[in-house]
């Protein structure tokens, strides 16, 4: 699989752009999040349809609402999905909106390099905002599905404007005990192109990931471990993502990971239908 990968994806880097993709890659989901950051083999939610198209075709008729604040609330992270299956199919939809406001424009008093004696001062302040929309089919049975996310991008970054878009391909494998996932982001070079008439195009990232689960029946739980390991194609080495989550009575869930070296923590409560991550 991996040859196969190799000489099928590979020659699409030539002419990709370093970071032109970053707008996607701050994460979804308070379970996903909490677990370091990995979801390519947890079907627990919506929030799949951003980690891996195929998974959503395990996942019950569900909707999700996400708010975050990354970097000491600076960005806003606002997601949304939906899934519905059908059959031996489901469809689900995702949007996504990134926003940092009250960025300050600045300009000098005179035209000498900046100075003590001539300091930027701030004149106005803007702010910044990426859309992203994701449409998305599955299709499998009980133990293997494949799946894709189409996706529409819109960026406005105050000065500049673009659109672009791109598409996700997923597989899955569903065991009693065991999920496993693959996919491919960008699986063909997504385009952005801006309003000054520049395009740069966003490189497929690969990512891998497996999530066994242990039934402590005596004390009515169940753990989860969880491992992704994701893959740029413009860059050396990988990045390893590591979750934990503990279950109990499928009612109160305790949860923590490792996300690019960093720590994660998070808990969540589900009663019914509803559930609070």
């Amino acid at each position: 699989m991996y040859r196969v990968i190799s000489i099928i994806v590979l020659p699409l880097v030539i002419g990709a752009t370093k970071y032109a993709g970053e707008f996607q890659e701050l994460g979804v989901g308070g379970r996903a999040c909490a677990m370091g950051g990995i979801g390519v083999a947890q079907y627990a939610d919506p929030s799949v349809i951003y980690f891996n198209p195929a998974g959503s075709f395990y996942a019950n008729r569900s909707a999700l609402i996400m708010h975050a604040e990354n970097f000491a609330g600076a960005v806003k992270n606002e997601f949304g999905s939906v899934i519905l299956p059908k059959g031996n199919m489901s469809f689900g939809f995702g949007f996504q909106y990134l926003s940092v406001g009250d960025i300050k424009l600045t300009r000098l008093q005179d035209t000498t390099p900046p100075s003590n004696s001539n300091p930027p001062i701030p004149y106005d302040t803007v702010g910044t905002k990426d859309l992203v929309l994701y449409i998305n089919a599955a299709r499998g049975n009980e133990m293997l599905s494949y799946g894709v996310n189409i996706k529409i991008f819109y960026r406005d970054l105050a000065v500049i404007t673009g659109y672009g878009g791109g598409v996700d391909f997923g597989l899955t494998l569903n065991l009693e005990h065991l999920t496993a996932g693959l996919t491919i982001r960008d699986f063909v070079l997504s385009p952005v192109i801006w309003s000054n008439g520049t395009k740069e195009t966003i490189v497929p990232k690969v990512s891998f990931g497996v999530a066994p689960a242990i039934v402590l029946s005596k004390i009515n739980s169940v753990v989860t471990f969880g491992c992704d390991i994701v893959k740029s194609l413009d860059t050396e080495g990988f990045d390893l993502n590591l979750g934990f989550e503990c279950a109990y009575k499928d009612f109160i869930f305790g949860r923590a990971g490792l996300y690019r070296g960093n720590y994660t923590l998070g808990m969540g409560v589900k009663y019914k239908w509803f559930s609070l991550d």
